[in-house]
């Protein structure tokens, strides 16, 4: 339970995606055409980064969480400007510039839509990684990888040898993402 601006009880919506871990863990979700990593607080889009900025990312997180569910705007005020007493207009201004960075990076209106009433939602469903895993086969030439092998991964989990990963110039050919050198596994963790 929370207390609403107008000093009300409220219940603030909570969301199923656990609480970011530490920086060193790459979190990421993708919606549309667009990927968003967590750790770095930018959107990744054809291969290119944008930062936004915070109050922005923020507001994009808070409906990248609730994975398409409305969210109040109770809820953008209390997980956003808990401290600071703001109208509604702020939040409308903060739609109306991340649909319009949104728009601008390649996506249209359907991403952002307005609940009447209600609040704001996604117009499409996030997909959200929480680390890296360990494929134990490279993707481009399926040559086996050794636990304690130099082998590359994108965010997306695609696995790929060092040499395929630098005749690739180490950008991964199914999503465009950056390969970065895996981290070693144990032996006994062996993963398909």
């Amino acid at each position: 339970m929370a207390q609403n601006r107008d000093g009300r009880v409220t219940r603030a919506l909570m969301f199923s995606i656990p609480p970011s871990p530490a920086l060193d863990v790459p979190v990421f979700h993708r919606f549309g055409p667009f990927i968003v990593d967590v750790s770095r607080r930018e959107i990744l889009v054809d291969d290119r980064a944008h930062s936004l900025p915070e109050k922005l990312f923020e507001v994009l997180m808070v409906l990248m969480e609730a994975n398409g569910e409305v969210v109040d705007r109770d809820t953008f005020f209390f997980r956003i400007w808990p401290d600071e007493n703001l109208s509604d207009a702020n939040l409308t201004q903060h739609i109306f510039m991340l649909r319009r960075l949104l728009r601008e990076l390649g996506g249209d209106e359907r991403f952002i839509l307005t609940v009447s009433g209600k609040g704001y939602r996604l117009g499409c469903r996030t997909e959200s990684k929480i680390g890296l895993a360990m494929k134990s086969h490279c993707e481009r030439c399926q040559s086996h990888l050794s636990a304690d092998a130099a082998a590359n991964i994108c965010s997306y989990e695609c696995t790929y040898c060092d040499a395929c990963a630098q005749a690739l110039h180490r950008v991964c050919k199914n999503c465009g993402g950056e390969l970065q050198p895996r981290p070693k596994r144990a032996a006994r963790l062996h993963a398909v």
